[in-house]
C-alpha cells in the first residue's frame, strides 16, 4: 500500500494500455487511483467522494463525474444499475500484470532493444521541428517560472504516444499476435 492507502503492485498500478484512449485516461494520476478503487469493488460516484477524502483527497462529485466519463468513454469502467444506485465497475477487460520479475527483465530488454530508434526519432522531431516544439510548451507551462525543458518533453512524449497509437490501430501485426493467443 501507498500513502494514500492504495495498492502499488498488481491492479491497475502496472496497467498497460493498449489503445490511445486508454494510454490518454490513465495520464492523470487521479484516474488512476479512481480505477484501482474501481477494481476493487463497484463505486457511486459519492462513494468515491468519501473514498477519496478518507485518504487526504478532497474533490468534488462533478470533478470526480468529469474523470469518470473520460475512464467510461475509453472503455476501461461501466455504468451499472445497483437497485437505485448507479455505480461504476472496472472493466475486466483492460491489461495489466502483477509485477512478474521475468516479464519486467523481458520489458526491459526488448525497450532497450528498441531505444535506439526511438532516440533517432525523437532527435529527428528536436532538428525538424524543434522551435514548433518549444513554442507548444512555453503555451502549456503553468507559469513563466516553469522549465521549458519539462514541457518539451512532455509534448514529445504526447507525439509519440499519439504515433503509436495510430500504428497499433493500423498494423495488422497485433492481429497476428491476438489469433496467436
Amino acid at each position: 500500500m501507498d500513502e494514500k492507502g492504495l495498492r502499488l503492485s498488481g491492479g491497475v498500478r502496472r496497467l498497460i494500455p493498449v489503445r490511445l484512449e486508454e494510454a490518454k485516461a490513465l495520464s492523470d494520476e487521479l484516474r488512476i487511483m479512481i480505477l484501482e478503487m474501481l477494481h476493487e469493488r463497484p463505486m457511486s460516484v459519492e462513494e468515491i467522494v468519501r473514498s477519496l477524502r478518507e485518504r487526504g483527497i478532497m474533490k468534488t462529485a462533478n470533478t470526480i463525474r468529469y474523470h469518470l466519463s473520460i475512464l467510461k468513454d475509453s472503455g476501461l469502467v461501466d455504468l451499472t444499475r445497483v437497485g437505485r444506485t448507479y455505480k461504476y465497475v472496472a472493466k475486466s477487460r483492460y491489461y495489466a500484470y502483477t509485477g512478474d520479475l521475468e516479464a519486467d527483465k523481458l520489458i526491459e530488454e526488448m525497450a532497450d532493444e528498441v531505444k535506439d530508434d526511438v532516440k533517432r526519432i525523437v532527435e529527428k522531431l528536436i532538428a525538424t521541428r524543434g522551435d514548433e516544439l518549444v513554442a507548444i510548451a512555453e503555451k502549456l507551462k503553468p507559469c513563466e517560472f516553469c522549465v521549458t525543458k519539462h514541457f518539451v518533453e512532455q509534448v514529445i512524449f504526447e507525439i509519440l504516444k499519439k504515433s503509436l497509437g495510430s500504428v497499433l490501430a493500423e498494423t495488422s501485426l497485433t492481429k497476428n499476435i491476438d489469433k496467436e493467443l
